[in-house]
């Protein structure tokens, strides 16, 4: 986002306790700054604000790391990635109802649609050029589903990959070329591949 890089770490204190930590990099990885955020599985950033994955809500920060709002809580169930727009809306994946929540970028409530399938973990990025919305999930112990919806929940395709081991996804980003790269990783953490189609 405007030439920075913004990673979420969790990392163990001496006390054993964890804590989560958004680094903010520029894009030829000097350090800017750092801030610590109340906990988060997942973010994503947008033109002006650090949107990170709290329990069942979502937590909004400045790009400074100070602390705007939450939203989400009560409407959220059991939420597993998080994008955004281009024109500012969130979407947050859950894969409990097996669906994505579509919120303004202030945090309200707009919409929501239901995935072709229900899938463990599953995934979302925002491919920017095509305003697509792309969904990877786990569906059996071998077969990873790939879904492609416009930004207001249409769907348009999908595709089924066939891999021989127990696979989670652990993340997933689309290129500006339009290439869905998806990180696949065992049960064991063992074995880490990526696909890309």
């Amino acid at each position: 986002n405007k030439d920075n890089i913004y990673v979420l770490v969790r990392r163990e204190k001496k006390t054993g306790s964890k804590e989560f930590v958004v680094y903010k990099f520029s894009n030829t990885a000097d350090l800017h700054h750092k801030f610590p955020v109340s906990g988060g599985a997942r973010l994503t950033v947008t033109n002006s604000k650090v949107l990170v994955l709290s329990w069942y809500s979502v937590d909004v920060y400045d790009t400074d790391g100070l602390f705007v709002r939450s939203f989400g809580k009560g409407t959220l169930e059991e939420i597993s990635d998080i994008t955004a727009a281009n024109d500012g809306r969130v979407m947050v994946v859950d894969w409990r109802d097996s669906c994505v929540h579509i919120f303004n970028e202030v945090g309200n409530f707009l919409d929501k649609f239901k995935l072709q399938g229900r899938y463990y973990y599953p995934r979302i990025a925002f491919h920017q050029l095509t305003e697509h919305l792309v969904i990877a999930g786990k569906k059996e112990e071998s077969v990873v589903v790939v879904e492609i919806f416009t930004k207001d929940g249409e769907f348009v395709r999908s595709t089924q990959i066939h891999e021989k081991r127990a696979l989670r996804i652990r993340g997933m980003t689309v290129t500006l070329g339009g290439r869905i790269a998806v990180l696949l990783e065992d049960i064991d953490d063992e074995y880490v591949k990526v696909l890309v189609i």
